[in-house]
């Protein structure tokens, strides 16, 4: 698509058009952002899980993080070749993986989440902080209301990382 080609009214005044092109850019930026670290935005997400909760069973954090655990594999072994997650078999349950971040990992995720600060942002430079924070807590609203153990702390605040 040409930039200077004006969209069908149809599609500017939708909301949800609007938003999947939004999320396009947003997708391309943490993207870029990542591409200087060696990791995809999957194998970013599992590192985010274990540091936030700690090993766990690789079947878990596939759902937690809403990926196929098929999928999952693929991102899960790049990560151990790289040494910024252990995978072992549990102990009580010869059947399943646990997976625990290192300290590799945990210096990788740092510097990652440094790289996003400053790409934070992107496509969204245009807005003000103000605007940001609103679109970020009317997403969160949005998404909360769908899969509510997903997006809401039980006590209501964000969470942070034990990484921060």
């Amino acid at each position: 698509m040409e930039p200077d080609r004006l969209l069908p009214a149809a599609l500017r005044n939708r909301t949800s058009y609007r938003l999947v092109k939004l999320a396009a850019l947003i997708r391309q930026d943490c993207a870029d952002a990542l591409s200087s670290t060696g990791l995809s935005q999957h194998q970013h997400a599992v590192l985010c899980c274990l540091d936030e909760f700690g090993s766990g069973c690789q079947k878990d954090v596939a759902i937690r993080l809403g990926i196929d655990g098929g999928d999952l594999v693929a991102f899960i072994d790049g990560l151990q070749r790289a040494g910024l997650i252990t995978r072992e078999r549990d102990a009580r349950d010869r059947r399943r993986q646990i997976l625990t971040i290192t300290a590799a990992g945990r210096r990788r995720l740092q510097r990652v989440e440094k790289l996003f600060e400053l790409a934070e942002p992107g496509a969204l430079a245009v807005l003000t902080d103000e605007q940001r924070a609103g679109l970020r807590e009317a997403a969160a609203a949005v998404l909360a209301q769908h899969a509510p153990q997903a997006w809401t702390e039980p006590d209501g605040q964000e969470g942070e990382s034990r990484a921060g």
